[in-house]
């Protein structure tokens, strides 16, 4: 009865081991990064909301996503509006997780004086 009673108990373990393993590949965490989709955007910066971590963007056509529209993008790590000024042209990755979005490496291609036509 003893090694029954063991064998049930190793049998057990086991079981519980891998469910806790197949829990963590199953994380929203880990399935969220799997299913990120990356764009390019090129556009102009119109405004900057930094209390939100938000800059308003005159978009280009991004190809297989949308077409060329003015709209707000959360901004990622926030720092980043603090190179950005009204004006400016930028190109930046547009990050799409379910239903989040934000502007991920942004950089500064022309500034608000040389953007100004």
């Amino acid at each position: 009865m003893r090694a029954s009673f063991r064998v049930f108990i190793l049998a057990l373990s086991v079981a519980v081991t891998m469910l806790s393993c197949n829990k963590s590949a199953n994380q929203p965490g880990a399935t969220s990064q799997a299913t990120s989709k990356r764009y390019d955007l090129k556009g102009k910066v119109v405004s900057i909301d930094k209390r939100a971590n938000m800059a308003n963007i005159d978009g280009e056509d991004i190809p297989g996503f949308m077409g060329a529209m003015t709209m707000p993008y959360v901004v990622k790590p926030a720092s980043e509006l603090d190179k950005l000024a009204p004006g400016d042209a930028i190109t930046a990755d547009v990050v799409v997780q379910g239903d989040d979005s934000w502007l991920e490496n942004i950089a500064v291609t022309g500034h608000s004086s040389a953007a100004s036509k």
